[in-house]
């Protein structure tokens, strides 16, 4: 199998949560792309594992001359790949190695430990499998990880020029529409947060967050100047003898929403009374056909926030820094929990990533309608 079509594989499986932990990472991604890339992975004195540093031990090293480290591999769990990059800069500081690489399976960031500036500023490459498709993917490991590029100091001098390479700010810089285009489609919760609170610093009232979505996906309206968000076209195009009569809003409990509509699964219809609803009928009617579906959705990136999860086993884990809010929760199969207290599109991205891991089409097989 061609390294493109492993990475095909790879990125379908990480959707679907079916590496749950390090030691899976290692054994279903690591030593399997590394294998493709030229590595003999069963020779231990070239893909050395657990090597011993001054400060711990890496999780591969590939060596060359044979039981010389060129370049350390740090393996995290899931989500855990930012968490790793201390650790990682230090083996290679008390080692001596020039290059590290970081991963958790979806992520694979490529470091120049010797340069200066913060751990960001070293580091050189970010690559996500779920923002690539699996061409360029497969270029960039090929680049830094293939063997002979690696042996032949091309990985390295590449990186190096990489980081040197003015250019990169130009594409980041590129970037920034469509980061921000994700952040508002996904209800980013810091991004939400952040704003209303600054709304509530004013108003002396905190926003509803779906009213704080709304807002920001009218920003990029069509049609609309960017500068003139369309609610607030809204708000003030009516005629000079018309009175703004609007209907009053039902009341809502924390993390509801007053949409109501049916929720479509295989085929099988569902009605709800608001988005929270819906979110609950979907993750218990995919769970109820497969008794590892919720682990490895609480596993999948989309059903994680930048501090918690949104799919866990206790309320703390859903609310790790707010007391007041571990009450706005629903049970699911097997004492698993989600979290309520969620604007609207975050709930849709829920239920998009819970089809991915059960393996259908949200839209299609899986279908809501707020």
């Amino acid at each position: 199998m061609a390294l493109v079509e492993i990475i095909a594989d790879i990125t379908a499986k990480l959707r679907q949560g079916r590496f749950p932990n390090e030691q899976s990472v290692s054994q279903g991604i690591v030593l399997r792309v590394l294998q493709e890339l030229g590595w003999d992975v069963y020779d231990t004195n070239v893909v050395w594992p657990e090597f011993q540093t001054g400060e711990g031990r890496a999780d591969f090293a590939l060596c060359h001359p044979p039981e010389r480290p060129a370049l350390f591999i740090e393996v995290k769990q899931p989500g855990g790949a930012e968490n790793g990059v201390r650790q990682a800069l230090e083996y290679a500081f008390h080692t001596g190695v020039p290059f590290i690489v970081l991963t958790d399976g979806k992520t694979w960031s490529f470091y120049l430990p010797a340069e200066q500036g913060s751990y960001e500023d070293r580091r050189v490459y970010k690559l996500d499998l779920f923002e690539r498709d699996a061409d360029p993917v497969a270029s960039v490991l090929r680049k830094y990880l293939g063997r002979e590029m690696v042996e032949s100091g091309e990985a390295l001098e590449s990186a190096r020029k990489e980081y040197r390479n003015r250019n990169r700010r130009s594409a980041a810089r590129r970037a920034i529409p469509e980061a921000w285009r994700e952040l508002v489609e996904k209800g980013d919760e810091v991004l939400v947060d952040l704003l209303a609170g600054a709304v509530e610093s004013k108003a002396g009232v905190r926003p509803e967050d779906d009213d704080i979505t709304e807002y920001l996906a009218d920003l990029g309206h069509p049609g609309v100047p960017d500068a003139v968000p369309a609610m607030a076209i809204r708000s003030v195009s009516r005629p000079a003898t018309e009175k703004p009569n609007p209907a009053p809003r039902p009341s809502r409990t924390s993390g509801e929403s007053p949409r109501h509509g049916t929720l479509v699964v295989k085929g099988k219809a569902f009605a709800y009374a608001n988005a929270k609803e819906a979110l609950v009928l979907a993750l218990r009617e995919l769970a109820n056909t497969d008794p590892t579906f919720l682990q490895r959705c609480a596993q999948h990136p989309d059903c994680q926030g930048r501090k918690r999860r949104y799919i866990a086993r206790t309320a703390e884990e859903l609310y790790p820094d707010r007391l007041d809010l571990r009450e706005f929760h629903e049970t699911l199969p097997d004492g698993w929990l989600v979290a309520t207290n969620l604007n609207n599109a975050l709930k849709r991205v829920i239920i998009r990533a819970a089809s991915e891991v059960a393996g259908l089409v949200f839209g299609t097989d899986v279908r809501v309608d707020f």
